[in-house]
């Protein structure tokens, strides 16, 4: 168990206190134009008092058209500058490291908080135009300096948010991407958009400033063998520090195909990532799942909902030991809000099936 306390080395030599990253978790806590709240201070550096070695905001737009839902908070306008500033203060003063995820909502945005919807291509679904070659320049321009802001307000790195359905992973999606232009038609030409991003945030940070990249092995419009020739692309990107698989299931087989019923997170870890560092997302509760992983050659744990139910996990893992019983769902809106969750965010988890009792 003590590997997991000992420090973690990214290939540019920051390094973290130990192996336990907090999920970049939706929790609606900052309605105020994206400025952070007194509640979404609290959670986050609550997580670093309680021994995660790497903290990760919440998905924040780069735009305000890329607004996804209420609550959420920003990065893409300077009066969001000094929270963000306090908020890695105390992170740093506790020991650990910060990342800003970055992200654009594109056809998912919210039009109610973000106004016009666009995507790589128009979307009569989700009433969603075309972007033009301008607007996707302004858009590289919208997410480098977002990650330079993140950079001046003192966080330790980005990650950029390719997963889930958003607009990075729209233009990599055969689906929902349509064009016939650079951006557009052979996988490699629906990666430009991140890798642009990646060599342009590169140019203007630090050698120091970590940059890391999510994706989805599959769902939202993604191929599953286009996803293992993209991280094969971020391991050999030199300006690439880490790799976060959201895999909903770290443990998941796969359904179909000459693949089927072997491990999903397999065909990404029998790859040579060289010095790339690996974290998964996706029903990790326990120290046992946690050996699961590591054995199958994860480098450090992104916990979301274990986080959300103990704030101390780490620091009562290391306690405890072999003795360690982490805590499972479902729990009352009072276990929740001792764990630092304001009253907005247990309504939201109050929608998560099976995770918030109706007891008090």
């Amino acid at each position: 168990m003590e590997h997991l306390f000992k420090e973690l080395t990214f290939s540019n030599g920051v390094k973290a206190k130990n192996k336990f990253l907090l999920a970049p978790l939706t929790n609606m806590q900052s309605p105020d134009q994206g400025r952070i709240s007194e509640e979404e201070y609290y959670w986050l550096t609550k997580r670093a008092e309680g021994g995660f070695g790497i903290i990760m905001t919440c998905a924040m737009p780069v735009l305000k058209s890329g607004i996804g839902w209420k609550g959420q908070l920003g990065i893409y306008d300077p009066i969001h500058e000094e929270g963000h500033k306090r908020l890695n203060e105390r992170l740093h003063k506790l020991g650990a490291l910060s990342i800003a995820q970055i992200f654009h909502a594109g056809i998912r945005a919210d039009t109610k908080y973000a106004g016009d919807k666009v995507g790589p291509s128009g979307n009569l679904e989700k009433s969603a135009r075309e972007m033009s070659l301008q607007e996707i320049e302004k858009m590289k321009m919208a997410f480098v300096e977002s990650a330079i802001r993140a950079y001046e307000c003192n966080y330790d790195g980005i990650e950029l948010h390719a997963a889930h359905g958003y607009l990075i992973g729209q233009f990599l999606s055969n689906k929902f991407n349509q064009r016939t232009d650079n951006y557009g038609g052979s996988f490699q030409n629906r990666t430009k958009l991140l890798m642009d991003i990646i060599d342009d945030v590169k140019k203007k940070t630090s050698s120091t400033f970590l940059i890391g990249v999510r994706i989805s092995p599959e769902r939202f419009g993604l191929e599953t063998d286009e996803m293992v020739t993209l991280y094969k692309t971020l391991c050999e990107n030199t300006n690439v520090h880490f790799i976060d698989i959201s895999l909903w299931d770290s443990f998941k087989l796969v359904d179909d195909g000459p693949l089927k019923g072997e491990s999903l997170l397999k065909q990404f870890t029998a790859i040579d990532r060289g010095e790339k560092l690996l974290t998964v997302a996706g029903k990790i509760f326990s120290y046992e799942d946690i050996e699961i992983l590591r054995n199958n050659n994860v480098d450090f744990f992104c916990l979301g909902r274990a986080a959300i139910l103990d704030h101390q996990f780490p620091n009562r893992l290391k306690a405890d030991g072999p003795n360690f019983e982490p805590y499972s769902a479902p729990v009352t809106r009072d276990h929740l809000l001792r764990e630092g969750l304001s009253e907005t965010f247990v309504d939201y988890m109050s929608t998560w099936k099976n995770f918030v009792s109706d007891s008090s």
